[in-house]
């Protein structure tokens, strides 16, 4: 039999149980493995919250991660460089300074380059970029057309105390030509609107100081009531901030721009309809937000104080959530001589190997008393330098050569005369200091000198006038007040988004002007007109959508414009003389240069001027801008 055949060693055995595993059906699975399980989604969720960057940002991403409130950004768009800023062998370098909030820390701050890159290709150039004075980058760049993506961090002690000075320059030669008068390496370098100064702050932007630290040049002011003390107190903010470089602009309640570029103006119970939140008992200047971005808000109409402080070196005191600045005085200009110190110029040693080039600007508006020069006081440190070295200086006023001198080893300052007839209401003074040698060729090695344009240097004042309406700075410098006969009751911010950027023009920085609303100017003072009034004579004016000019019958007579601006000296009754802006529409033209012209139309297509006859003349002293 087949049962009794089998042998007991051959009898089958069941088969061997697995460990966790019994098959398909019955499975079971061991209890450390669901703690191993729990253990690992709790890891995974707490990553997820305190760690999201990990899971929505790729591997490679180098951004700041932290939220968008913590980080801090200020692009050269921010800065006003709308179209970037361009490096050649003309122009090698560039500096800009940056203000970074300094009560919400800066943990990591970097400065981000971008834009594109030409580079000959037998030349050589590098790229460096240097902090408050200490290079913190330097970089071969490469030949031909290229991109420009380089990430520069900033040092930690540069960035404490909140401001920034960057400093981006090229050097470099073009090798087939090094004996040749002209080293030019053939590059061009375009530093994009969006290159970007960034900070991952440890807390959000909370501080008034910070607030305005973290101001782009573009601004929004928000005036939420009309009634004559709070436009007064836009108009006169506007004022002190277009002075000091800021393109301010007037809206009312709910305007379609950017929260974190606004300003709200107007009283406490009023804030609301801005959509700003906050605590408004803690002083007249307070930050709330709009939309989550931190917003100051101004709700006492005293904006004399409060300009002078927002725009001053005292707003560094403002290291709280509210303040209340209560007097501010301006020292008064006075005198005859004016140093290039205070007018902005660089005073500091520059080394100069071919040619070195300093710029002086100025405004009658900024000079004591709203006089001109007479002259240019000009005192340079020379270096020691060979025999066959001469220094040449060439000086040109708003681009005309009106001086070429020879300079001696002496700190003793030459005179330079500046004509009256020269001059306009913005003036440029370019100082060109030159280096000839008798020696050349190959053999004569290219060498850098120091040269330092010395603080003994200025503007001597006079009693010249220039005409026209370089000479409104001078009629308002003993005090005037602003008149808006027509102005009615409504809304004003499109008339004041027009009129401040005139006006500002003619504003000594010591002064803020008050401003008379639904009243005609008076006979014997001087006076700024917004409008047209009967009681003051101009050499232009618009009636009946009629642009007519002349004295008597019309010279010129033409369809009036639909957008823009007549600015014109004025006179009243009595002889007193001032300025009138007559705006049209709301559209806002750019400014050109004012000068000897007594009546400027400005639109934006452009501009002309009107002879003291009425009849169309030729641009203004300064020509363009």
């Amino acid at each position: 039999m087949a049962d009794e055949d089998r042998s007991p060693d051959r009898d089958e055995q069941p088969p061997p149980q697995p460990r966790y595993f019994a098959g398909e059906k019955g499975r079971t699975v061991p209890r450390s493995a669901w703690w191993v399980l729990a253990v690992a989604c709790v890891l995974l969720l707490l990553f997820f919250i305190f760690r999201p960057s990990w899971f929505t940002h790729p591997p490679d991403d180098d951004a700041l991660h932290v939220p968008a409130d913590r980080h801090f950004t200020k692009t050269l768009a921010g800065l006003g460089h709308a179209d970037g800023i361009r490096l050649d062998d003309d122009t090698p370098s560039t500096s800009f300074l940056v203000t970074l909030p300094v009560d919400s820390t800066a943990r990591q701050t970097r400065l981000k380059l971008t834009g594109t890159t030409q580079v000959a290709e037998d030349s050589t150039v590098f790229l460096a970029v240097s902090v408050d004075g200490q290079e913190v980058f330097r970089n071969e760049l490469p030949r031909g057309d290229h991109d420009l993506d380089e990430k520069v961090e900033v040092p930690s002690g540069a960035a404490a105390d909140g401001r920034v000075r960057v400093r981006i320059e090229t050097s470099g030669t073009l090798h087939s030509q090094q004996c040749a008068s002209d080293h030019a390496a053939g590059m061009l370098i375009h530093l994009d609107p969006d290159t970007v100064l960034e900070a991952a702050l440890d807390t959000r932007i909370h501080t008034v100081r910070d607030v305005v630290a973290a101001w782009d040049r573009q601004l929004t002011l928000v005036v939420t009531d009309q009634s004559d003390p709070w436009r007064t107190a836009a108009a006169q903010l506007g004022i002190r901030l277009t002075r000091v470089g800021y393109h301010a602009t007037f809206s009312g309640p709910r305007p379609d721009t950017d929260a974190a570029g606004t300003v709200v103006i107007g009283p406490a119970e009023r804030l609301g309809s801005a959509g700003w939140t906050g605590d408004p008992t803690g002083g007249p200047v307070v930050v709330g937000t709009v939309d989550d971005a931190p917003v100051l808000a101004i709700v006492a109409p005293d904006a004399a104080v409060i300009s002078r402080f927002l725009t001053g070196p005292a707003m560094v005191t403002a290291d709280d959530a509210a303040t209340d600045p209560r007097t501010v005085p301006l020292a008064p200009s006075t005198g005859n001589q004016v140093g290039f110190g205070s007018l902005g110029a660089d005073l500091a040693p520059a080394r100069i190997t071919d040619s070195h080039i300093w710029r002086i600007n100025y405004s009658p508006t900024n000079l004591p008393g709203g006089r001109l020069p007479q002259a240019a006081r000009l005192a340079f440190q020379l270096p020691a330098s060979p025999d066959d070295l001469t220094w040449l200086l060439d000086i040109e006023l708003n681009g005309t050569l009106i001086d070429s001198r020879r300079l001696a080893h002496t700190t003793e300052p030459i005179v330079v005369p500046l004509p009256p007839a020269g001059q306009a209401l913005d003036n440029t003074l370019t100082l060109t200091v030159q280096r000839d040698r008798d020696l050349g060729g190959c053999d004569v090695r290219l060498t850098s000198y120091p040269i330092q344009l010395l603080d003994s240097s200025g503007l001597d004042l006079g009693e010249a006038q220039g005409g026209g309406l370089t000479d409104i700075p001078r009629e308002l410098a003993p005090g005037f007040d602003v008149y808006l006969p027509d102005a009615g009751t409504g809304d004003v911010t499109g008339l004041l988004t027009a009129v401040v950027p005139v006006l500002t023009e003619f504003v000594a920085p010591q002064f803020d002007p008050m401003f008379r609303w639904n009243v005609p100017p008076p006979p014997d003072r001087p006076f700024v007109l917004i409008g047209q009034s009967p009681q003051v004579g101009t050499p232009a004016r618009i009636q009946d959508g009629r642009l007519l000019a002349g004295p008597g019958a019309p010279v010129t007579d033409l369809s009036a414009f639909a957008q823009g601006t007549l600015v014109q000296c004025a006179t009243a009754g009595a002889g007193a003389r001032g300025l009138a802006i007559t705006p049209v529409g709301t559209t806002t033209a750019p400014l050109p240069a004012f000068g000897s012209e007594c009546t400027h139309v400005l639109t934006a297509g452009g501009d002309f001027v009107l002879d003291a006859a009425g009849a169309v003349g030729t641009a203004g002293a300064g020509g363009p801008r």
